[in-house]
C-alpha cells in the first residue's frame, strides 16, 4: 500500500476557513479525520480537491504554487517555479498566460524523491475545462522542472 493521503479542499483565493464545515449546499466527497476546508473571501468559483501527502514539502511547493495562481498572486508563484517554467521568458509573458484561467485544481497523485505526479484541472474564464496530467520537480523549495501533457 502506498503512501497515506489525506484530503484538502480549496477555493480559488486560498484563505483557511474553519474545519469540516462546508458551504450550505455544498456536496463535499467523504474526508479522512483530518481535512481542512480553504475558503476565498466572497469569490464565485468551485471547490477543488486536493489530495497530499501529509509531510512531504516537495508536495506543498506545487499545492502553494497553484494556490498562488487562484488568489492571482503572480509574484509569489512566480519565485515558486514560475521563473523555472517560463523558460527564460519575462514575467510578463508568463503571467499573461494565466489570463484565461479562472481557477486551478491540483490532486496530488503521489510523490518519489523530488517528483510531484499530479492531475490538474483549469477552469477558463469562457467556462471551459482543460485537463493535464504529469509530473513536477522540486528543489529547494522551488518548481525546477515540469514534464505535462494536456489530456483535453
Amino acid at each position: 500500500m502506498g503512501p497515506k493521503k489525506w484530503l484538502m479542499t480549496t477555493l480559488a483565493a486560498g484563505t483557511l476557513a474553519s474545519c469540516a464545515v462546508p458551504n450550505q449546499g455544498t456536496a463535499l466527497p467523504a474526508a479522512p479525520p483530518n481535512t481542512i476546508v480553504i475558503q476565498p473571501p466572497a469569490v464565485a468559483a468551485p471547490p477543488r480537491t486536493v489530495y497530499v501527502t501529509p509531510s512531504v514539502p516537495v508536495a506543498q511547493t506545487v499545492i502553494a504554487f497553484y494556490d498562488a495562481i487562484n488568489r492571482r498572486d503572480f509574484p509569489t508563484a512566480w519565485n515558486l517555479g514560475g521563473q523555472r517554467l517560463a523558460k527564460g521568458g519575462t514575467f510578463a509573458s508568463w503571467s499573461s498566460g494565466y489570463a484565461t484561467t479562472s481557477w486551478a485544481d491540483v490532486t496530488v497523485r503521489t510523490v518519489s524523491g523530488n517528483t510531484v505526479y499530479v492531475d490538474l484541472s483549469a477552469r477558463q474564464t469562457d467556462g471551459s475545462l482543460r485537463t493535464f496530467s504529469g509530473s513536477y520537480t522540486v528543489s529547494g523549495g522551488v518548481i525546477t522542472g515540469a514534464n505535462m501533457k494536456r489530456l483535453s
